[in-house]
């Protein structure tokens, strides 16, 4: 199996929000997206500095796009599961309105920035 059960389990846990606020905030979404961006930035740079020759140019978008989509995926889940952790969260609204504000503002400097 491509994916193996307890890595579906805990998307899948993720995806609907059960492991609380806190922890899809800094686990999932600030080191998640920040070990995903140590992947993504350095080869990005690259392939924007590359000569795009043969056969190593097909390969590179492959992997640019691969890195992309994951990322892209990856994005949703986290989203989804913030959210409906912090509709879900007892403590201070005030933490899950902030975690909402800032993750839509992401989304959407994401997008101007893809855009622009």
């Amino acid at each position: 199996m491509i994916i193996d059960r307890s890595v579906r389990r805990v998307v899948s846990r993720l995806w609907r929000g059960q492991y609380g606020l806190a922890k899809t905030w800094w686990l999932f979404g600030v080191v998640g997206t920040l070990l995903l961006n140590t992947i993504s930035g350095p080869l990005n740079a690259f392939a924007a500095t590359s000569p795009w020759e043969g056969i190593g140019e097909i390969a590179l978008l492959i992997a640019v796009v691969i890195v992309a989509a994951v990322g892209i995926i990856y994005g949703v889940v986290v989203t989804f599961g913030l959210f409906r952790s912090a509709m879900a969260y007892d403590g201070n609204r005030v933490w899950s309105w902030l975690a909402i504000t800032f993750t839509a503002c992401a989304w959407i400097f994401t997008l101007v920035y893809i855009l622009v």
